[in-house]
């Protein structure tokens, strides 16, 4: 015990030293006149900036504000610069620079007075991009801007979600999806602009826009009508939306009667569906659950349709099979019976 009590006496000294050389690594506390001799440099390159910029040299300008907030980010005019060179780069038509740089400034700067202003920036950037990738390459479809504007608008949503163009810039994204067989990823865009914007002015061209994507989204099995379902889900709910008002339904009466018609077609497409996923019952030796498939589709999807009605028959055709009595086994005893 004495002989511990001596190593950690001999020891402790030695402790205390690391201890107070650990204290010592921490960074030392600013220098004034260092702060104040930065803060005048890029003041100073800050107002040249301006000056070439009010001298429409957008590229220069662009430049020396990004040197000022990438150089100085603790000057006072390190924000500004940042949003100043990104209005450069859109001045100078440099879109999808210029949309990338706004996109930096206000995740960095989400609080910034200057973030509804680049939100119409963003939207207007991506809307153009994608725009401009439609025209292609002398007219060609090939290196186009397209995809720069789907992310620029989708970068727009996740970082101003609150913002007034937000559910915009979804509705943009299922659109242009929906136009180039991006079924799933405008299915996500419309789906998300449903249930994140509840008040959106887009709700009921969305729901219509959906279910048209799910509808011929339709794929996997012949007798898997998921996609389907929810197609017309989505085309009921409108219906019931857009008649709600009057006014309303009087303009897009046309789309109502749309929406009725594909829902008339989905519940064929359904028994369809429903005939092949019975008629695998069937040759697995099941009868009573091609019977069950059977009726729950004309229940569900009706009869009126000429696939409900192949439903039907065939339903009724399985029940008097069930119930018929099994055919007696012929014997020896029976043919002489049957002979005499």
């Amino acid at each position: 015990m004495r002989f511990a009590h001596l190593l950690l006496t001999l020891a402790l000294p030695a402790l205390l030293a690391a201890g107070c050389a650990s204290t010592g690594g921490a960074d030392p506390p600013p220098d004034p006149e260092a702060l104040r001799v930065a803060d005048a440099k890029a003041a100073a390159l800050f107002a040249k900036a301006e000056a070439l910029r009010d001298g429409k040299d957008f590229g220069g300008a662009r430049d020396l504000f990004g040197a000022v907030h990438e150089d100085y980010p603790s000057s006072p005019l390190a924000g500004e610069a940042q949003y100043q060179e990104a209005e450069c780069a859109f001045a100078d038509g440099s879109y999808f620079g210029a949309g990338e740089l706004f996109a930096k400034y206000v995740e960095a700067r989400p609080l910034s007075p200057h973030v509804q202003q680049v939100e119409r920036r963003l939207y207007a950037i991506g809307e153009w991009l994608i725009e401009d990738g439609k025209r292609g390459l002398l007219g060609l479809p090939i290196f186009t801007t397209s995809d720069q504007g789907v992310n620029l608008l989708r970068k727009l949503q996740v970082l101003l979600p609150t913002g007034a163009l937000a559910d915009d810039a979804l509705m943009r994204l299922g659109r242009w999806h929906a136009e180039n067989r991006g079924y799933v990823e405008a299915e996500h865009a419309l789906d998300d602009l449903l249930k994140t914007y509840p008040t959106s002015e887009w709700r009921l061209e969305a729901r219509f826009l959906l279910a048209w994507c799910y509808r011929r989204d339709n794929r996997g099995p012949e007798y898997d009508g998921e996609k389907l379902r929810r197609a017309r889900a989505h085309y009921l709910a409108y219906v019931e939306a857009a008649s709600a008002d009057p006014e309303r339904a009087a303009e897009v009466r046309e789309r109502i009667d749309a929406a009725k018609e594909a829902v008339k077609d989905i519940d064929a497409d359904l028994a369809r569906k429903a005939l092949a996923h019975a008629r695998l019952y069937r040759r697995s030796g099941n009868p009573r659950a091609a019977v069950f498939v059977l009726r729950s589709a004309v229940k569900r999807w009706g009869g009126d349709s000429e696939p409900g009605m192949e439903c039907a028959r065939l339903a009724d055709e399985l029940s008097r099979e069930i119930e018929a009595p099994p055919a007696k086994e012929e014997t020896a005893e029976t043919r002489e019976e049957g002979g005499s």
